[in-house]
């Protein structure tokens, strides 16, 4: 199961082209100084600096992006994988399934992320959880490593450590009986305490529940938990009615009542085999903190933390004692005699393979959405940033000035009060009442840094070529910003949306230019699919004379020309 894992998800990285997301890591990794990405960018990315030592290793050592980075994050994945199949006494059903579930196999080993790390470290806390008193810093030191790998990490340590010591206080009525124990969860305390401070937003930082179109107003917190309860459990093995998006922006809906089944139907029997071994305080207090802390910030491509989270508990539960006939409730074992007195022998047995096929079947579903989005990957561009790094090398490009598109929203949208943040619409077109955050470029050049030396970015903000996040900065810097670059005059490429002010505001003029599509892009999300472009507008000398497409064709990163 492990060599089949490796082999299927390294064959669908060869074909993966890297997304925001992951290009934004590498260039913290590559262009930050150490200081900087240990003290400073944690406060804006809103996670622990350890994804980004790990990837700085090959990027400052100048290994090709897509080569550091796929083998540290399958380095990773190997290593969750690993430690399911072999250190965990789950049983063998889902040590057969779960690897090539959608969210371990797809979303965190095809795609390079901290969150493969993170579901390992979570396997090592549930794999040392029987022996944590015995051998308390092995516990202490997966903690730890949990608390490195993600914010989320850190809620989901803290409770864990927390049941620990109501555990023992409650048995032993004392803190500092075991010595040992004692000064590995002061230690644990120690750290948590540090990274916590390390990772707290900064006054300036993007706080993630606004929705920059305009057109969708966050949920309130009621609904969230809800909707944390009830939809996350089912979408993250069952179910598919939700697409990657913020978890704030999720509704109550009719759909609520589907999924809340398959929830309902997930969370009876791990409460059951976690009541009866006395783990289900573990299981619903750490979920109910977690339903809290997450509702600002989680997204559906978290999902698979929880899936994580759940793998664990079921590991501590299978440790103690593997899941056996002795689990069914005594009123499923009084239905099932009924029935085979009922139905024969012959028949009961019929009905019990029926059963089992379709709970397989449910299993499964999860494992054909990773087929889906592995051939998806396989046969299109999941983004556009290998195509866009192609054309510009192709077309020898490096040499001229690009500009990219900057963010423009109504100055009630940058006041601290949530609620005065959200307008009728999303860009601030009319140039009335404006605030320009130009420290938000477009992400298309972004996602094709990580192929360059440098940033493609002639008007990237402080020269970085990655997102900073920077929220309420000053409104008047954004003004100068755009002063300044106004000065420069009309540059060769312009990677941009279409709204009037783009180019009104830097004195453009749009005749000047010709659009061109790059790439098109289709990203897969479970059974689904979305599809998008990339355009850039072209000055004309540079179409004609450069990119010698005298025709109104799509120009191609091979320099062939197609209507």
């Amino acid at each position: 199961m492990l060599a089949a894992y490796v082999i299927v998800v390294a064959t669908v990285m060869c074909f993966h082209e890297p997304w925001f997301d992951e290009a934004q890591a590498w260039l913290i990794a590559r262009d930050c100084s150490w200081r900087e990405m240990i003290l400073e960018r944690p406060h804006y990315e809103g996670h622990p600096p350890l994804w980004w030592m790990m990837l700085a290793i090959p990027a400052k050592l100048g290994v090709p992006y897509e080569m550091g980075l796929k083998t540290i994050n399958l380095t990773c994945a190997a290593l969750m994988i690993w430690l399911l199949e072999f250190k965990t006494k789950l049983p063998e059903v889902l040590k057969g399934i779960l690897p090539f579930s959608y969210f371990l196999c797809y979303q965190y080993g095809v795609t390079s992320r901290p969150y493969a790390l993170m579901v390992a470290a979570m396997l090592l806390v549930a794999i040392n959880w029987k022996n944590r008193d015995e051998k308390p810093w092995r516990e202490v030191l997966s903690m730890m490593l949990l608390c490195l790998t993600s914010s989320y990490g850190l809620v989901i340590a803290g409770m864990f450590a927390a049941n620990w010591v109501v555990r023992f206080v409650r048995q032993e009525h004392s803190l500092i009986r075991n010595r040992q124990r004692f000064a590995a969860l002061l230690a644990l305390l120690a750290a948590a305490v540090v990274i916590l401070i390390d990772v707290m937003p900064a006054k300036d930082v993007y706080s993630g529940n606004f929705d920059i179109s305009g057109m969708t107003q966050p949920a309130p917190l009621w609904m969230q938990i809800c909707n944390s309860w009830l939809l996350l459990p089912a979408e993250a093995l069952f179910t598919s009615t939700v697409s990657d998006t913020n978890l704030v922006f999720i509704g109550l809906s009719s759909t609520l009542l589907y999924t809340g089944t398959v929830s309902c139907l997930m969370w009876a029997p791990l409460i059951h085999i976690s009541r009866r071994r006395h783990n289900a305080m573990l299981l619903l207090s750490s979920y109910t903190v977690m339903c809290l802390v997450f509702a600002q910030h989680f997204s559906m491509h978290h999902l698979g933390i929880l899936l994580g989270f759940f793998i664990a508990v079921l590991a501590i539960d299978c440790d103690e004692r593997r899941i056996s006939t002795d689990d069914w409730p005594a009123w499923c074992i009084t239905m099932a005699d009924r029935f085979i007195g009922k139905l024969g022998a012959r028949k009961a047995r019929n009905y019990l393979i029926t059963l089992k096929a379709l709970a397989l079947g449910a299993m499964l579903i999860s494992v054909y959405w990773t087929i889906n989005a592995s051939i998806c990957d396989i046969r299109y561009e999941y983004s556009s940033s290998r195509t866009v790094a192609s054309f510009i090398k192709t077309n020898h490009l490096e040499q001229y000035r690009w500009m990219a598109g900057w963010t423009r929203i109504n100055s009630t949208n940058a006041s601290p009060d949530v609620k005065e943040r959200i307008n009728q619409g999303g860009y601030c077109a009319d140039g009335k009442d404006c605030i320009d955050y130009t420290s938000w470029v477009s992400g298309t050049l972004v996602t094709a840094d990580p192929y360059f030396k440098r940033t493609l970015m002639s008007n990237a903000y402080k020269g970085r070529s990655y997102i900073s996040w920077e929220w309420c900065i000053d409104p008047y810097a954004g003004k100068q910003d755009i002063e300044t670059w106004r000065s420069w005059g009309e540059p060769e490429f312009y990677d941009t949306i279409y709204q009037p002010f783009f180019f009104s505001a830097l004195g453009y003029d749009r005749n000047d230019y010709t659009k061109i599509r790059i790439a098109e892009t289709v990203t897969p999300w479970k059974d689904q699919r979305s599809r998008g472009s990339v355009e850039i507008y072209v000055r004309n000398d540079i179409y004609k004379n450069v990119l010698h497409s005298p025709d109104t064709g799509i120009a191609w990163p091979d320099g062939a020309k197609r209507r």
